[in-house]
């Protein structure tokens, strides 16, 4: 698994954001409700969280604060092909 690190980059293209968001969109309903993400983090709703990156990733579109957001994104989704949702 790829670390937060290798996962950050300044700025993500509209392409790239589009295409997590769809990867997300697609299994919605197959997430489940919580993932340990690493050892100091864990979700008690994943569906919500990834929601409300969705919505954040959005609305500020190409702006550099999404960064974090779709760091963040592209770990859980690493989390969820290593724990075998693909």
């Amino acid at each position: 698994m790829k670390s937060k690190q290798e996962l950050y980059k300044p700025q993500y293209t509209e392409e790239e954001v589009n295409s997590l968001t769809e990867w997300f969109e697609e299994r919605m309903d197959r997430l489940p409700k919580t993932l340990r993400i690493d050892k100091a983090t864990e979700s008690k709703d994943l569906p919500r969280t990834v929601s409300s990156y969705i919505k954040l990733l959005r609305s500020i579109r190409m702006n550099v604060a999404n960064s974090g957001y779709m760091a963040h994104l592209l770990f859980i989704r690493e989390k969820l092909i290593e724990e075998g949702l693909e």
